[in-house]
């Protein structure tokens, strides 16, 4: 009799224990992109429901062993079954969405620079996709920081690492070149850097060839010389010491003191926090994933650091005070 009880309990337990939802992040939770959505995430699923999660790790690893981790995630995914998968990023997706289109679950993504279409046409199954597309506010950037520059450095500089991610943003950015030129002015050079050594010689060049400003994007995959990863903080730390001209960003964690001056920017919350919506509504049944339509996450929008600005005698744009 006691044996049947013990199992009833261990039976009961399981079930209480089951994942409603697994996180695959392309990237680690010290990352603050991925430390904020996470936030979000959880800010919007009731407690009752058990959330998991798997770093890829992306940020730090080399290309190469990115299908090894997809594998380790997918094995995650088969123990646990969880009913929602929430992919955060483009690498998630793109290695994740080839194992998963068949499953019978609700995949939910964020974070995502790329077109997602293409992918899901070529990996048509069982799950439901939906998820929130994210681009970097480019053309709203650029106009806020040329306002602020004097009329003779209406040139800007924008740095990036050599990332997936990055590749996308630029790419994206790319397009609007000429609508920059054409309707602001402003002259916008577009770097993808994969190196410390070449971020610090693009960095410091912006001395000599009369750039305004520097929009800092995304840091986290450069290498030393040895191409051992390069700790992001320290990256981001040395750019701001360096820096002969101001510097901006396109992401919340780019921006503080010690860090960028401020920018018109994207939050990893914001993202978290529809996505979390997004799988609430599945998991109580209120809609299922294929009746919620891909969006484009919430619009960015423009913080500064007070300390950093008037390092560079800058004032913020008087809307930032009543946004």
């Amino acid at each position: 009799m006691l044996r049947g009880w013990i199992l009833v309990i261990w039976i009961f337990t399981a079930s209480v224990q089951a994942t409603d939802i697994l996180v695959i992040e392309s990237y680690h939770k010290e990352f603050l992109w991925d430390a904020n959505y996470l936030k979000g995430i959880t800010k919007e699923i009731p407690r009752e429901y058990k959330i998991e999660t798997f770093e890829m790790n992306t940020k730090r690893l080399p290309r190469e062993l990115y299908e090894e981790q997809a594998q380790k995630a997918f094995q995650v995914y088969k123990e646990h079954k969880p009913k929602i998968v929430i992919l955060g990023d483009d690498n998630a997706l793109s290695f994740m969405l080839p194992k998963l289109y068949d499953e019978e679950i609700s995949i939910v993504f964020l974070g995502v620079n790329s077109n997602p279409r293409k992918l899901m046409q070529n990996y048509q199954g069982r799950a439901q996709i939906t998820g929130i597309l994210e681009q970097p506010l480019f053309i709203r950037n650029v106009g806020e920081i040329g306002a602020l520059l004097p009329p003779d450095k209406k040139k800007i500089k924008v740095m990036f690492d050599s990332g997936v991610t990055s590749g996308i943003a630029n790419d994206y950015m790319q397009q609007q070149y000429d609508m920059i030129s054409r309707s602001l002015g402003i002259e916008v050079e577009l770097f993808t850097i994969a190196t410390q050594q070449d971020w610090k010689e693009t960095l410091l060049s912006a001395k000599d060839d009369d750039t305004g400003a520097v929009i800092v994007g995304l840091y986290q995959t450069l290498v030393d010389e040895q191409g051992k990863s390069v700790d992001a903080d320290s990256i981001l730390s040395w750019t701001n010491k360096h820096s002969p001209v101001p510097l901006f960003g396109f992401w919340d964690f780019s921006i503080g003191e010690g860090k960028a001056a401020g920018g018109v920017v994207l939050f990893g919350e914001s993202q978290g926090r529809k996505a979390g919506q997004i799988s609430r509504m599945i998991l109580e049944g209120e809609k299922s994933a294929q009746e919620i339509p891909i969006q484009i996450g919430i619009h960015g929008r423009a913080i500064y650091n007070m300390v950093e600005m008037q390092r560079w005698g800058l004032v913020p744009p008087d809307h930032w005070k009543h946004q």
